[in-house]
């Protein structure tokens, strides 16, 4: 385990939430303005670098503000997906699978990059703190390989948090949900002296009793344990055009988090006497037991986990005269760790011990500006980031190899070390009062260096010894560099004053990398071409509002994952096709009801890709041109209704439904309905009641209002008897209640 300081851990998060709940108890509470129900409220976003409206930015974003994320309990992206139709969310034992459009992260690679304020995060999985006091959650669909770079080539997720006020304020929210789930969070913002303001946010959930049911006798369900975040920002006006932010955010978790259970059996078993979702296989070394059933699993052995998250940023802007330049520099320490069985059987047939950290740092300057007519923007990217990592495999039984004795796989990447630098120019040009031009480019290069071991140890006492070592006996270091150019360019025409159409032209770059688990040279990076048309339009005087765009992909050495043998690995499939269309639906219907909806609707396909099935070695290689990709639903709709009233006993209250469809979703490339899940619907329900003087708020709400179980995620091996994969969290009721106090 890793080493924890005095300041980590569920000990700083309670100190914080102590410190927030003294201040209320003197503090007293003014009461916030009467929320305008006649129109959209416009949400300003960055997500071009710039500060715009949704609808004024030549790209598809969607934006979910904070009074949203609060009233729907909105907290990761497995509940962002809900109101997004184009983003998926899955998980593999403790890493997300985020993907936007069919293009997501395959092995900590990611495809969609996520940011805090600003701050890249190396891998996807870091992103624990962002679901902490957030301002609003921006989502970018479509490469967004100028402004952004390396790994956007699905898209990009920003998380904005909630800045410190002028004016002292907060809360302090208790919550008890199903599955023993325990919460607690707290804010407490305000002034420090005339020119420095601070925000101080913490939560903490004990989760104590786990919604997988582990059917193996005297071992503990899973998806349980306690998870915390931290998050303090202090900003100072240094000079009367020069501001500076500081950031330091924690988070950390611990419990058996993760689930692998059997999706589809493979082998055909037969089926135990009295026991139909049960079945047996009889072969050496003793009867094996699995279960198909949703949310349940045979789990033998103990599983754990501990992820620690921890990050230092500090921003500064200038403003001088019409130019302003910012500089974010940052630090972050992502460790994680699982162990556990991770077959999913009765015997345990292998452990899987996965320890891996990150150590990056980031360095971001740009330069943005007006000229006359031109909207300008330069900017500098640096990262160093070092990923060192083991993965090792003990195999109780002499399952797998016929020796006499049981083995280990042992897998370490003591070095793994990338250094990334670009510079990137976009402007937009306004060439009459409707008409404008924009056009950007950006020079990514790249410097990797990875080294690695793979050992096979037989299990002879005392000690285990090395029978075969792959890839030379000394460390497998391999060096490359790799860039890339990347380009956009946008045309914007505004149609009326509440209308504009935009058509554009953008490219993606994903990197490359190496497989620790085998001794094949590097993957080769991904390109995109992305072809884009849009329109967007505010009606009513602001009360609806309605954005669409059609879209079509065309890949270069599209990558993809595959399981060989209990491995994941990373390879290229040659081209790869996405067309597509996105309709958002925005309108307050009348002074008491809201709607909100969403539609995409895919086509996609592989091009030639020749690969093995490693449940089907018998058939060769097998050409998987035409089968859809993976995580992309033909059809995903979603739709939101909202009703508000004032009571007549005092306070208002706001109830909501969403409900979110997706047809069948695949999760390997060779077009088996095995490797789908059903199309599903999910509902989720939420109450939210206000007080009359602004003091308190409280929330039911119900997440899988019908307990709809679907597959999130899954891989195929054929060393563990079939399909293992993650369900979806069953229906969830709960009930929070929350102390306001100071200005909101």
């Amino acid at each position: 385990m890793k080493n924890k300081t005095m300041f980590s851990g569920s000990g700083f998060i309670g100190s914080g939430l102590f410190f927030i709940t003294a201040l209320i108890l003197s503090t007293p509470v003014t009461a916030a303005e009467p929320v305008d129900m006649s129109t959209i409220e416009e949400i300003v976003v960055t997500g071009l670098k710039r500060d715009a409206s949704v609808l004024t930015t030549p790209a598809s974003i969607s934006a979910l503000g904070a009074e949203e994320l609060s009233a729907k309990g909105i907290s990761d992206i497995s509940d962002i997906q809900y109101l997004v139709p184009s983003l998926h969310y899955g998980e593999f034992l403790g890493r997300r699978q985020v993907a936007i459009r069919g293009i997501g992260e395959f092995v900590q690679a990611p495809g969609v990059m996520v940011s805090i304020d600003g701050v890249v995060q190396a891998v996807a999985s870091s992103s624990q703190l962002s679901q902490l006091d957030l301002e609003r959650v921006e989502i970018l669909r479509g490469p967004q390989g100028t402004l952004y770079g390396r790994n956007a080539t699905g898209g990009a997720i920003n998380y904005i948090s909630a800045r410190p006020s002028d004016e002292f304020g907060g809360y302090i929210k208790a919550g008890y949900a199903g599955y023993e789930h325990a919460t607690i969070e707290g804010v407490v913002s305000g002034p420090v002296g005339d020119r420095v303001s601070f925000r101080l946010a913490a939560n903490y959930l004990n989760a104590g009793e786990g919604w997988i049911e582990n059917l193996e006798p005297g071992e503990d369900d899973l998806m349980k344990g306690k998870k915390s975040n931290l998050r303090l920002i202090i900003a100072a006006d240094l000079t009367d055009n020069m501001d500076a932010t500081f950031t330091y955010g924690t988070s950390q978790s611990d419990g058996p988090w993760e689930h692998w259970p059997m999706i589809h059996q493979h082998f055909d078993l037969g089926v135990a006497s009295g026991l139909p979702p049960v079945n047996v296989l009889t072969s050496p070394p003793s009867s094996i037991l699995f279960t198909e059933e949703p949310r349940k699993v045979y789990n033998r052995g103990h599983t754990d986990s501990d992820r620690e998250y921890d990050m230092y940023s500090i921003a500064f802007e200038w403003g001088i005269d019409s130019i302003n330049v910012k500089s974010i520099t940052a630090y972050q320490d992502w460790y994680d760790e699982f162990l556990g069985p991770a077959d999913g059987t009765s015997i345990g047939l292998f452990d899987r011990l996965s320890i891996s950290e990150n150590e990056t740092f980031t360095q971001e300057i740009n330069v943005s500006g007006t000229n006359g007519n031109l909207d300008w923007i330069v900017g500098f990217y640096y990262m160093d980031d070092d990923r060192p990592s083991i993965l090792f495999f003990d195999f109780p039984v002499p399952a797998l190899i016929p020796l006499p004795v049981p083995i280990q796989l042992d897998f370490k990447e003591p070095l793994f070390n990338t250094k990334s630098r670009a510079i990137f120019v976009d402007g937009t040009w306004s060439v009459t009062d409707r008409l404008r031009i924009g056009a950007g480019i950006r020079r990514t290069v790249e410097e990797k260096e990875e080294g690695h071991t793979i050992t096979f140890l037989a299990k002879f006492p005392p000690n285990p010894v090395p029978i075969l070592e792959r890839c030379g006996p000394d460390l497998f270091v391999q060096a490359w560099d790799e860039s890339e150019n990347t380009v956009r360019a946008s045309v914007e025409y505004d149609l009326s004053d509440t209308s504009m159409m935009y058509t554009s032209y953008s490219e993606g770059f994903k990197v490359g990398g190496v497989n620790a688990s085998d001794c094949n040279p590097p993957w080769d990076p991904e390109t995109v071409d992305s072809y884009e048309i849009g329109y967007k339009a505010s009606f009513a005087d602001g009360a609806t509002t309605l954005r669409a765009a059609a879209f079509q992909y065309d890949y270069s050495d599209f990558q993809t994952a595959q399981v060989i043998g209990i491995q994941g690995v990373i390879t290229n499939a040659g081209d790869a096709e996405i067309v597509g269309l996105e309709l958002e639906l925005s309108s307050i219907m009348t002074e008491n009801w809201g709607v909100n909806a969403g539609l995409t609707l895919l086509d996609t396909e592989y091009g030639h890709f020749l690969n093995t099935d490693t449940l089907r070695a018998e058939l060769g290689l097998l050409e998987n041109k035409g089968n859809p990709l993976s995580y992309a639903p033909d059809t995903s709709v979603n739709i939101g209704l909202t009703y508000n009233t004032p009571l007549d006993l005092g306070g208002h209250l706001s109830v909501s439904l969403d409900a979110s469809y997706r047809s069948r979703v695949f999760y390997r490339e060779f077009n088996q309905k095995k490797d789908s899940t059903d199309p599903y619907t999910i509902l989720n329900f939420n109450m939210n009641w206000h007080s009359s003087d602004d003091l308190y708020s409280a929330r039911l709400f119900v997440r899988n209002v019908t307990d709809e179980a679907y597959v999130t995620n899954i891989q195929g091996s054929n060393t563990t008897y079939g399909r293992q994969g993650t369900w979806n969290m069953p229906r969830h009721v709960g009930v929070e209640v929350t102390r306001f106090f100071g200005a909101r």
